[in-house]
C-alpha cells in the first residue's frame, strides 16, 4: 500500500497529536490551528490534540478521548521537529503511564518531523514570505540566511539538521547561511550573537526553524531588531516559523500512515 496516500484509515484507528506547549497562548492557538486542519482531512475516525505541559487538553485528556468506540489502535503524533528528550522519553513515559491498565491497546509512534524534504519546502516557503516584507531589490547572494532551532541533546541529530539546513541555504543561493542552536550550548543563541559579523552582506534574513510562534520564535525575531540598530546599512528581515502550513499537514499524516504500515 502507497504510505503517501491519505486515505482514511479503518474505525478501529484512532490519531493523537502532541504538542509541547507554550506559556505564550499565541504559539498553543497555532497549534490548535493544526490539528483543525489535521481533523478536516478526516484522515481518522477520532482525531484528538494534547499538550505535554502548561496548557489544555492535556496528553491524558487527549488519549482518554481517543480511547473509545471500540478504538484499539491509537497513532500518537508528536508535531515536533527535533528527536531528544521528548520524543525519547517524555512522550513514551507519559503515554505508556496512561494506559497502564489497558494492554489491549495498540501504541503506534510516529517519529518526529525532522528536515525532511517537505519540511525543508516550508522553510523556503517562509523564507520567500520573510523576501516579500521588503521594497528593495537584493539578490540573495548578497543576503545572509541565519536559521536559529532549538536544537537537541543528541548531537548526532543536530549535526544532521545543521547540515539539511546549510544545504538548503545553499540551494536556495544565498551568500553564506549559519545555523545555531538556541535551547543548547552547542552554537547557542548568545554566542552566536556575540560571534555574528554581517559584513559584507546588504540583507540578513532571520528564520526561527520552529513549528509554532513561541518564547524562543520571539527572541529570534527580537534578535533582528537589536542587529538593525547595531547594522543600520543592512536589511534585516524575519521570516515567519513554520506554523500550520498545508505541508506540514500533509507531511504528519505521511508520517502516521509510515507507522502504521512500515513498522
Amino acid at each position: 500500500m502507497d504510505i503517501f496516500t491519505d486515505d482514511r484509515l479503518p474505525d478501529s484507528y484512532a490519531l493523537c497529536l502532541l504538542g509541547h506547549g507554550s506559556r505564550d497562548p499565541e504559539g498553543n492557538e497555532e497549534f490548535m490551528v493544526l490539528w483543525q486542519k489535521l481533523r478536516e482531512r478526516n484522515f481518522c475516525q477520532i482525531t484528538e490534540a494534547g499538550f505535554l505541559e502548561f496548557a489544555k487538553p492535556t496528553v491524558a485528556e487527549a488519549l482518554s478521548t481517543c480511547q473509545s468506540n471500540g478504538i484499539k489502535n491509537i497513532i500518537i503524533l508528536p508535531s515536533i521537529l527535533f528527536s531528544g528528550e521528548h520524543t525519547q522519553r517524555d512522550i513514551p513515559d507519559t503515554i505508556r503511564e496512561v494506559f497502564r491498565d489497558h494492554p489491549e491497546i495498540n501504541l503506534i509512534f510516529s517519529e518526529p518531523l525532522g528536515t525532511q524534504p517537505e519540511i525543508m519546502e516550508v522553510c523556503q516557503a517562509r523564507i520567500k514570505e520573510g523576501e516579500k516584507l521588503s521594497q528593495k531589490s537584493i539578490l540573495r547572494s548578497e543576503t545572509l540566511l541565519m536559521i536559529v532551532g532549538h536544537g537537541s541533546r543528541d548531537t548526532d541529530f543536530n549535526s544532521q539538521v545543521d547540515k539539511n539546513l546549510f544545504q538548503l541555504g545553499k540551494k536556495l543561493g544565498f551568500g553564506k547561511t549559519i545555523i545555531c542552536f538556541a535551547g543548547t550550548s552547542q552554537h547557542s543563541l548568545e554566542d552566536m550573537q556575540e560571534k555574528f559579523d554581517p559584513q559584507g552582506f546588504h540583507r540578513v534574513i532571520l528564520l526561527p526553524f520552529f513549528l509554532f510562534t513561541g518564547v524562543w520564535v520571539k527572541r529570534v525575531h527580537g534578535l533582528a531588531d537589536t542587529f538593525q540598530k547595531k547594522y543600520p546599512d543592512i536589511e534585516f528581515l524575519k521570516a515567519p516559523c513554520l506554523k500550520h502550513h498545508d505541508i506540514i499537514v500533509n507531511t504528519l499524516i505521511q508520517r502516521a500512515r509510515k507507522s502504521v504500515f512500515n513498522k
